[in-house]
């Protein structure tokens, strides 16, 4: 499997593969599920992303506008939420690498 587009203009090799237990909830309301990773070496603002194969597995439902994950937990539904704040310094830190590395890439 190649990935793409996770820094733009450049693609890698999965280096290999990890098993993780993924806790997700709250710690009075949470669900673990292990999921497989592929580990690549790549210089990104992510340290994980979450795929099709993951969201399935533990059933969840994705809401991007509204920066919410809700899937199914023993205690009735979890509901997970992103940081709007975070999320824009994280697009601005993956512009600025995506820049530099096109420039270092062209420089060559």
């Amino acid at each position: 499997m190649i990935f793409h587009g996770i820094v733009p203009g450049l693609s890698c090799s999965p280096i290999g593969r990890i098993r993780l237990d993924v806790l997700l909830g709250t710690s009075d309301h949470f669900r673990r599920e292990p999921l497989w990773f592929e580990v690549v070496d790549l210089s990104s603002v992510y340290h994980v992303l979450l795929g099709r194969p993951a969201l399935t597995k533990v059933m969840a439902v994705p809401h991007y506008a509204y920066m919410k994950m809700k899937l199914p937990g023993l205690k009735g539904l979890i509901t997970i939420t992103g940081d709007y704040r975070k999320s824009l310094e994280c697009a601005r830190d993956g512009v600025k690498l995506a820049e530099s590395l096109v420039i270092a890439e062209e420089r060559r």
